[in-house]
Formats: structure tokens, C-alpha cells, sequence
């Protein structure tokens, strides 16, 4: 894997990584193909941007052509904000321009791959990793309350987003074969998850959440190394997660051996 990872041009690498990302998100969803990017909507989650907004967008789309694709992804009950994602250089300069002095937001998201072989790391004393089971009501009960709790730590959270983040993750599972990876303690009580999915030859890393009480005990690099074998025992020759730019989990995951690919930005707005 180290091999097939290096032997690839970074960019090459990055785009495979942020494809996969852009197919997880889009399973179960209505699409929208654009000459400039492709737009998603999600009528049973509008809540969720990343499944109701505009996706690699690449070019110099007018702003009156994004409104126009807004206007589509929110015309039936649409999200509280408008989203839209650009990994093209000079895409990145032109929606810059275009956004931020209409009241976006911005932010940067790195994508990472694995670049040397997966650490063995077994987690803290007291916990088990275990692939979660679709059949498995109490676990995937526990993943859900676990995540919402590392949701409530995010300025958007609210009981109702955090639902149809769960749903989202569950028809994941269903229609794409994502699995989540717990952390347990013995009586069962999941103190950790993430999300992989592996499609063709690309292991994707998502949702990567500890429980506050379990923090800085490596539960979530001992779960993303766990992940990471997993991957490579089916077959993928990259394994791959985006990360914010500025945030804590970008140095948990390049002290695994993940490094930085490429970048994507955000534009945020509420609608």
C-alpha cells in the first residue's frame, strides 16, 4: 500500500479521496449534474448540508448560476444554509472572490492518506474494537448516542440535525456497505466510532468521534489504525480521511503515518 501510495501523484491521490467522499455522501440522494460542479438535495434530511449543497465545483461559475442551483437544492424544504465545496486551485480563487464578500464563511479541509504501513495499536485497557453489525440494535443505538455527544461540541449541533446524521450514517451502511468501528468498554458501552467505507480501491475514513470522558487515552488512534487494517485486508491501496485544517485530529491522524494530499474549501452561508 505504502508503494501503491507513493508511486501516485499527490493530486491524483487527493481527488480520489475527496470522489470517495462526495459518492459517500451522495448515496440515497437526488443529484444534479451542472456543467460546473454537481449539486445534491436530500428532502428526509434537510437539515444536513452536506448532503443538501454543490460539490466540486470547478471553474468560474457566475454567482446568479449558483443562486440558480440553490434555488433547486432548496425548493423543497431545503437546509437551514448553503454549502458549497471546490478542490481546483483556481476554482478556490474564484469562489473567493465571488463569496466571502457576500457573508460566507470559509474553511479548509485537508485529505490524507497513509503512507506508511498501518500501526499496530492496540486500545486502552478496559476496551475492545468491534465492527458494528447492521442487525445490531444496541450497538448502533450506542454509536449514535456516542456521536451525538461529540456533536454537541459543533456551533450547528441540535437534537434534530443530530437524527438525520444518524440517518444518514445508517442508510450509508445500507446502501453503499459503510460500517461503523466502535470502541467498547466491556459492559458494552461504545466510547468511540468512525465510518469506513471501501469502494473500489479507496478505504474512506469518516466521523471520527471519541466521548469526552475518553479523550487523549488513544481510543480514537488505536480505532483509525484498527480501520486502516481493515481496509488494507480488503483490498484498498489508499486509505484515506479529510481533516480541518486547524484542528486537533489533523495531529493525531500524521502521527498514524496519514499525510496531507491536497485541500478542499468550504463556503458556508445560512440561507
Amino acid at each position: 500500500m505504502v508503494r501503491a501510495v507513493a508511486g501516485q501523484n499527490a493530486r491524483d491521490v487527493s481527488d480520489s479521496i475527496l470522489r470517495t467522499e462526495d459518492e459517500l455522501l451522495a448515496l440515497g440522494c437526488e443529484e444534479l449534474a451542472l456543467p460546473y460542479a454537481r449539486a445534491l438535495r436530500d428532502r428526509r434530511l434537510p437539515l444536513i448540508y452536506d448532503v443538501n449543497g454543490i460539490r466540486d465545483v470547478r471553474g468560474t461559475p457566475a454567482f446568479s448560476e449558483l443562486a440558480d442551483a440553490f434555488r433547486w437544492v432548496t425548493s423543497r424544504g431545503g437546509p437551514r444554509h448553503c454549502r458549497l465545496v471546490s478542490r481546483d486551485a483556481d476554482t478556490i480563487v474564484h469562489l473567493d472572490e465571488l463569496l466571502l464578500p457576500r457573508g460566507y464563511g470559509r474553511q479548509v479541509c485537508i485529505s490524507m492518506a497513509l503512507t506508511r504501513p498501518v500501526p499496530d495499536i492496540s486500545p486502552p485497557r478496559g476496551l475492545r474494537i468491534v465492527v458494528a453489525n447492521g442487525d445490531d440494535d444496541r450497538l448502533l443505538d450506542g454509536i449514535a448516542h456516542c456521536q451525538d455527544l461529540v456533536r454537541r461540541e459543533e456551533l450547528w449541533y441540535g437534537p434534530e440535525v443530530s437524527r438525520q446524521m444518524d440517518a444518514m450514517a445508517f442508510r450509508q451502511m445500507r446502501l453503499g456497505g459503510a460500517e461503523f468501528l466502535a470502541a467498547t468498554t466491556r459492559n458494552g458501552e461504545v466510547v468511540a466510532s468512525l465510518l469506513l467505507w471501501c469502494r473500489d480501491d479507496v478505504g474512506f475514513i469518516a466521523d471520527v468521534g471519541t466521548a469526552p470522558a475518553y479523550r487523549r487515552r488513544g481510543v480514537a488512534s488505536s480505532l483509525v489504525a484498527a480501520a486502516a487494517a481493515l481496509a488494507t485486508e480488503r483490498g484498498c491501496s489508499v486509505v484515506g480521511l479529510t481533516a480541518r485544517r486547524d484542528d486537533t485530529p489533523r495531529r493525531i491522524y500524521e502521527a498514524l503515518g496519514f499525510e496531507p494530499m491536497g485541500v478542499s474549501v468550504d463556503w458556508l452561508r445560512s440561507a
